[in-house]
């Protein structure tokens, strides 16, 4: 689900492809893939422009525990302090900035659910692609921690990432089934929560590993 209700205001902070990439072949593969997927007809492209934070997170079941309880704050702390950066993985967008310019979209990396409802599969599109650009943006904003949550169809593009490969300082909390955004709403919560507490070495105590899944946990 996605909710593009909220216009972003004008002279709003605005990110893009080139705030997060140096690379200008790169950017441009991933603008040129991003068209390429909305001129498909089945990708249902709309024609209002929301940030990709209200997208997802105000209407994906995942976030839901964020949208009830710290949205407002959580927005307010995106646009005013560097030092959390937010991106989504996307069938559409690749990977896409919280603060980047978002409009609603059907596309999946999933290839059931592509099926199933007659939307574009991009897996095949961004897999040459998408590892590359999550290097490129761990090397240029070098975090001190990298949270990764969702299904395999989305997780495969980081475990083929270099932090990932050395385990440094990343977390991937996968996800399984069709119950795997009720899983994830919980302890993507449980992160935001932690690190506006400023107690995200509680959370790292808490799940002690680098890679929490649902299917391992049922």
């Amino acid at each position: 689900m996605k909710d593009d209700s909220i216009p972003i205001p004008p002279s709003a902070k605005i990110l893009g492809p080139s705030d997060y990439l140096d690379d200008p072949y790169l950017i441009n593969r991933m603008v040129e893939t991003r068209e390429r997927i909305f001129q498909d007809l089945r990708a249902q492209v709309g024609s209002r422009e929301t940030y990709a934070f209200d997208l997802y997170v105000r209407a994906g079941r995942a976030y839901s525990k964020i949208y009830r309880h710290h949205y407002q704050q959580l927005k307010r702390l995106l646009l005013q302090d560097n030092r959390l950066s937010w991106f989504f993985l996307s069938g559409g967008y690749g990977i896409v900035n919280a603060l980047e310019k978002a409009r609603k979209y059907q596309a999946t990396f999933n290839k059931g659910i592509a099926y199933q409802n007659r939307i574009p599969y991009t897996t095949p599109l961004w897999k040459p692609i998408l590892t590359d650009a999550c290097n490129a943006i761990f090397r240029k904003i070098n975090p001190e921690y990298i949270y990764v949550f969702g299904s395999r169809d989305y997780t495969q593009f980081i475990k083929e990432t270099e932090r990932w490969k050395r385990k440094d300082r990343i977390k991937i909390f996968e996800s399984y089934g069709s119950s795997g955004p009720n899983w994830i709403s919980p302890k993507l919560c449980e992160l935001i929560e932690s690190l506006m507490n400023r107690n995200i070495c509680e959370f790292n105590r808490r799940y002690r590993g680098n890679f929490i899944s649902q299917q391992f946990l049922q």
